[in-house]
């Protein structure tokens, strides 16, 4: 991360004074940091990923469990602040939240509207360097493997429907390592509270990305490319 500190400045055509200057902090401080010899804290990372223009995904993930209870408004601010264009009339606010963090966030969420819930493939096929390691804990954890492999599925067709080959690739691998922690008992798309009736006719009219994935939902990647 030190290594990659120092690159980006260095990209940027910036000094160690001048990134000093908009930290407010010491040169020599901006030193010990691209030595490693100090740690960003959560603030100053958010301030340089915005100063050296760094992909969201460089945002701090918290180690603590992802809150299951979420304001479905909150996941569209941020899905907006990252660029998703079925939420453009929303405020874009700079990114504040790394795109793996709302996308746990959304998938442990049991209430989540569908118009969100159908941003979540977007958010993967835009950022797939998200930190995989941590959301496949994330989804083990809560039980969730299964949404996040159809979120993944549905990514992967977005990027395969855009011509995306490296990250259709990308995508494909992560599926595949994912795919043996595949629950039996179906799971929603974050629709919990759905009737009986709409589970039922789901079970016979699911998408084949959904059926993969033993997910209830209808649906798939190309009922999806308008917002991408």
């Amino acid at each position: 991360m030190e290594r990659d500190l120092r690159k980006s400045r260095n990209s940027k055509g910036l000094t160690q004074s001048e990134v000093a200057v908009k930290l407010r902090v010491t040169q020599a401080y901006i030193s010990m940091l691209e030595k490693g010899e100090r740690q960003l804290s959560a603030k100053q990372l958010r301030a340089l990923v915005d100063l050296y223009g760094l992909s969201p995904t460089a945002l701090s993930l918290t180690t603590r469990k992802t809150r299951k209870k979420v304001d479905n408004k909150e996941i569209a601010v941020q899905l907006a602040a990252l660029g998703y264009p079925g939420f453009s009339y929303l405020s874009k606010l700079r990114p504040r939240q790394n795109p793996a963090k709302v996308l746990m966030t959304a998938l442990t969420n049991d209430n989540l509207e569908a118009r969100v819930a159908e941003g979540l493939p977007w958010l993967v096929y835009t950022y797939s360097d998200l930190n995989w390691s941590w959301c496949a804990d994330q989804a083990k954890a809560a039980s969730v493997t299964n949404r996040l492999g159809f979120i993944l599925t549905l990514a992967r067709g977005l990027a395969e429907l855009h011509g995306n080959t490296t990250t259709a690739a990308v995508l494909s691998d992560i599926e595949a390592r994912l795919k043996p922690a595949v629950l039996l008992r179906p799971q929603t798309l974050c629709r919990e509270r759905m009737t009986q009736a709409e589970r039922r006719w789901l079970e016979t009219h699911r998408s084949a990305q959904a059926l993969e994935w033993n997910v209830l939902s209808d649906i798939s990647s190309q009922s999806l490319v308008h917002a991408s």
